[in-house]
């Protein structure tokens, strides 16, 4: 079950949209809501005595203070939830933000954030952090406010692979809740022999756990796989996307699959990711 739902805050018009989402799966799920604030502080290197080290000082305590008046809007906000919350601040340089929310994030049941825009408040590599780096699934917003985050109609994105059978079972809870599940197979060609029967198997899984999914299989649009997952979850009226995401380190690099990278940045609808 969801009990401890984690959610990113930093004070931005952008926690409005969160913290909407955390409230609708709080209420599904009577679930703790932990709000994570990374106050980054500024890299500041100076002498250690003289006019540096005091401007220096100065910048680190501005910085504190800055942070003090975002957290008390934060507690007074997670408040109006009217459920268990805790709020978790961390003074730290941005270097160390994702590392940090990965951390945190494995004590919790879903970590809920924004899709990545680019924008610029937005610590670098965090969501892939994540995603990679704490063994739990994300839930991912649209950057746009939903009048009601629900979990009537479900998507399975499946290929078989591992990545896609985390992301099933981290579903599990929201799958159990839904009215119709539909497990989405997308063929890149005329199916052969080997992949004729793919998805049979995530369906006949899902209703041992009493879920009563069905099998749907789409031709590859355009030789690109993300856009026939958007378009076929637009057609199909979901409420919410499952996926598993693929990718890899290099240097702390987090290099992400074209599928997942597009329904990263482009789901039409919240998004549960998982690794």
């Amino acid at each position: 079950m969801i009990k401890d739902v984690m959610v990113r805050l930093d004070g931005s018009a952008a926690d409005e949209v969160r913290l909407s989402a955390v409230n609708d799966i709080a209420d599904l799920f009577d679930s703790q809501v932990t709000g994570l604030f990374l106050n980054v502080m500024p890299l500041v290197v100076a002498p250690e005595d003289g006019v540096g080290a005091m401007a220096a000082t100065e910048l680190m305590e501005a910085a504190k203070e800055a942070g003090d008046k975002v957290e008390a809007r934060l507690r007074e906000r997670l408040n109006r939830l009217q459920k268990p919350v805790e709020l978790r601040r961390f003074d730290i340089l941005s270097d160390a933000a994702a590392d940090v929310a990965a951390r945190e994030a494995r004590t919790s049941d879903t970590f809920v954030a924004s899709r990545p825009n680019g924008a610029p408040h937005e610590p670098e590599h965090l969501i892939e952090s994540v995603l990679f780096g704490s063994g739990r699934h994300l839930f991912l917003v649209p950057s746009r406010k939903l009048e009601k985050v629900i979990f009537e109609r479900i998507v399975l994105a499946w290929n078989g692979s591992r990545e896609a059978a985390r992301a099933l079972a981290e579903a599990l809870p929201y799958l159990q809740k839904a009215k119709e599940v539909t497990v989405l197979v997308v063929d890149d060609e005329p199916p052969i022999e080997l992949n004729a029967t793919l998805g049979v198997d995530a369906v006949k899984h899902l209703k041992h756990h009493g879920i009563n999914a069905t099998l749907h299989r789409a031709r590859m649009r355009d030789n690109d796989v993300g856009a026939t997952l958007i378009a076929e979850t637009r057609r199909l009226k979901a409420d919410l996307l499952v996926m598993g995401a693929y990718g890899h380190s290099r240097v702390r690099e987090w290099l992400l699959g074209g599928a997942t990278y597009t329904l990263l940045l482009k789901a039409p609808v919240p998004l549960l990711i998982a690794h």
